[in-house]
């Protein structure tokens, strides 16, 4: 039981360093984006693909 506190906190002080530090957010903003991008695109290309064909 004890471990899943410490893991737990160990997990809460991660995410925090993540959007608290400036250098991490901007970073973690930039994978964000890009990972959106690339999800829209597969989404657009799956639904809308066959009307981009030549």
């Amino acid at each position: 039981m004890a471990d899943s506190i410490i893991s737990l906190k160990n997990l809460k002080a991660f995410c925090r360093s993540q959007y608290l530090d400036e250098e991490n957010w901007a970073l973690n903003v930039k994978l964000l984006r890009a990972a959106g991008l690339f999800a829209g695109s597969i989404f657009v290309m799956r639904n809308y693909g066959d009307l981009m064909a030549i």
